[in-house]
């Protein structure tokens, strides 16, 4: 394993996490605030964020990719701080079931809706790549997640 490319790569997906995690709570907070989302003319955010698909068993999508992004904050901060090989893991599988429901959110803005919401394609953005940077460290680090327990960082 690569440990410096590992290493270089967490904070990465760290950052990427809490851009994620701010875009996220801006449309949870305008959600549940009634407010309008700040678009600038940049798709219909608001029709966006009142259809059907913008909500799942009732729990707005936004609080769910929260959610998401907040536990991925979290792991990747273990998978740094402990060495945690399997945080590291658990960072990669909740990345790919976010980066597959944001792929279909995205399928449905265009071709069910057909409106996009500019806060949405910027959350689908910053998953995909936290999903890329993620799927590459789990690369450098398989030995360790399938292997020992701790990741050699040092």
């Amino acid at each position: 394993m690569n440990a410096g490319f590992v290493r270089a790569l967490l904070p990465l997906a760290g950052v990427l996490s809490a851009v994620g995690l701010g875009v996220a709570m801006y449309l949870t907070v305008t959600h549940y605030g009634d407010q309008p989302i700040a678009c600038s003319g940049l798709g219909d955010c608001d029709y966006v964020n009142s259809t059907e698909y913008a909500k799942l068993a009732g729990i707005p999508v936004a609080l769910l990719g929260a959610g998401a992004y907040a536990t991925m904050l979290l792991l990747i901060g273990a998978a740094w701080l402990r060495r945690a090989a399997t945080a590291l893991a658990l960072a990669w599988a909740t990345g790919l079931a976010a980066f597959a429901f944001s792929a279909y959110l995205t399928y449905v803005e265009l071709y069910v809706i057909d409106a996009i919401c500019v806060y949405c394609v910027v959350s689908a953005s910053v998953m995909t790549a936290l999903f890329v940077v993620l799927s590459a460290a789990v690369i450098a680090a398989k030995d360790d997640i399938f292997g020992v327990a701790d990741l050699a960082l040092d």
